[in-house]
């Protein structure tokens, strides 16, 4: 179906009436406003006053449907005002009935094309898909990314994560579409005043580190954890595996910042209690755990990242320990207790704070205790102790450090965990056959395997997502 069939097959009298309003003027015939139409799409270019009448959410079906073919030419879409209010004005979008629309093919193309060239839409691709390093001649793409459409920039970040960035910013959008929160986003971070208080959430060496970047008219940063924040808050971009970018209009407001107001707050803000920082800087926590009623020394050090949940930091002490959750579990520290599942949490005595492990952050309960009891079943119990801050490269758990075997699951707990490795150690004890036949069927290893466990801790950890109890049926933990 070509332009001109498409105008007349779906183009009604009751479409005049709009036509005379739209375009001030009058249409004596559907075949009369018919030849009008065509020749306006034929027409279109950067002057066309449509191109800034469209609401971004016009815009982005336009990107997304100039790359669909169709035997027919046509697109089918809502006939909803509220969404596409401007194409059904100017009747581009025509009424199919039973509340659909269709939209010709042209016609997308033709705006597409006036989008582009108006810098409404961006010229170039807004992220580069490759895993592989670029080289640097290919980084010089990167410029075209950070000084394009702002808008198409954080259309890179998912809903969830610019939802996430809002809150923490205690941004309230208008409306919870990713249209609404695309356009506070790049409205909070392009207004100077607002800046202000995003710097804030930066630690005092990245804080400095952006300070100077924008004084020197930097805009693409190294993908490494020294940036997560920045990049948590807003202010930077993933647009490659391996670079961030600050986007130029960003850049430009930041160095409207008064950045020694911003240095006063910093000074005056207080330490979060129970927390050592590192540099006023980190994004992980180094964590010993060790098992407690023994008369020796079984001690883990592990690494793990900043905002993970108790239910991640469960699956992380099982591993560590070579356990295989065949117990329920919990953690403890003073008056709270974080359960294992929600359904130990309902069937629970009240008593105390109680929470469940996969809606609670370590952060928030680590800001006020070091020290926490990791309890599993009847068998062992564990202090967490937190040692230090720190930065990592990647958002993955490790063992960092051991002493002593892997505690050994259902022989009775801990108190008898010292006889049956005395057994273990002598071959030619009577009961070694036995025990170590049993042995082997649950977590002992005659060696504890480190690099083993931390490429499976690497492996369950390599998720765009938070682990949950509700998400990890299924995976190999």
């Amino acid at each position: 179906m070509n332009l001109h069939q498409f105008f007349m097959h779906f183009l009604q009298e009751n479409e005049l009436v709009r036509a005379n309003l739209i375009n001030d003027r009058s249409f004596e015939s559907i075949e009369a406003l018919v030849d009008y139409k065509e020749a306006e799409v034929g027409g279109l270019d950067v002057r066309s006053p449509v191109a800034d009448l469209l609401t971004m959410t016009e815009v982005e079906l336009i990107s997304h449907l100039v790359d669909i073919g169709s035997d027919d030419h046509l697109h089918h879409v809502a006939y909803d005002v509220s969404s596409y209010p401007v194409l059904i004005d100017h009747q581009y979008i025509l009424e199919a009935g039973d509340g659909a629309g269709v939209i010709h093919h042209d016609i997308i193309q033709n705006l597409h094309a006036i989008l582009k060239e108006s810098g409404i839409l961006p010229g170039h691709p807004m992220y580069i898909h490759k895993d592989e390093p670029l080289d640097p001649e290919e980084v010089r793409q990167l410029d075209r990314i950070y000084k394009g459409p702002i808008y198409w920039l954080y259309d890179n970040l998912t809903w969830r994560t610019l939802r996430a960035t809002l809150k923490r910013l205690n941004v309230e959008p208008d409306g919870h579409q990713k249209e609404d929160y695309l356009r506070h986003i790049t409205s909070v971070v392009t207004h100077p005043k607002y800046l202000e208080g995003i710097l804030l959430h930066l630690g005092f060496e990245e804080y400095t580190l952006i300070r100077e970047n924008v004084e020197k008219g930097f805009n693409v940063y190294e993908a490494n954890s020294r940036w997560e924040t920045a990049k948590e808050v807003g202010l930077l971009v993933k647009v490659h595996a391996d670079y961030y970018v600050m986007h130029e209009a960003v850049r430009q407001a930041l160095a409207e910042v008064n950045f020694r107001t911003v240095e006063e707050k910093h000074r005056r803000s207080p330490q979060p209690a129970g927390r050592k920082r590192q540099g006023g800087d980190y994004n992980a926590y180094a964590m010993q755990l060790t098992i407690k009623d023994i008369g020796f020394r079984i001690r883990r050090e592990i690494i793990v990242p900043a905002g993970i949940n108790f239910f991640e930091l469960h699956l992380i002490i099982q591993k560590a320990m070579g356990w295989q959750r065949k117990h329920d579990a919990a953690f403890r520290t003073g008056d709270t207790t974080i359960f294992e599942t929600v359904d130990q949490l309902k069937g629970a005595e009240q008593e105390g704070r109680q929470m469940a492990a996969s809606f609670t952050q370590i952060d928030a309960v680590f800001d006020q205790f070091n020290t926490l009891e990791y309890v599993y079943g009847d068998s062992y119990r564990v202090a967490v102790d937190l040692q230090d801050t720190a930065n990592i490269h990647r958002a993955i758990p490790m063992i960092r450090n051991y002493e002593g075997p892997a505690p050994i699951e259902n022989i009775g707990g801990a108190a008898r965990l010292p006889g049956i490795l005395e057994i273990l150690e002598n071959p030619k004890h009577p009961d070694y056959a036995a025990t170590y036949e049993k042995v082997r069927a649950t977590n002992y290893r005659e060696r504890y395997p480190i690099t083993a466990i931390n490429h499976q801790i690497e492996k369950l950890f390599a998720k765009s997502h938070p682990l949950t109890e509700f998400n990890a049926n299924g995976m190999d933990i």
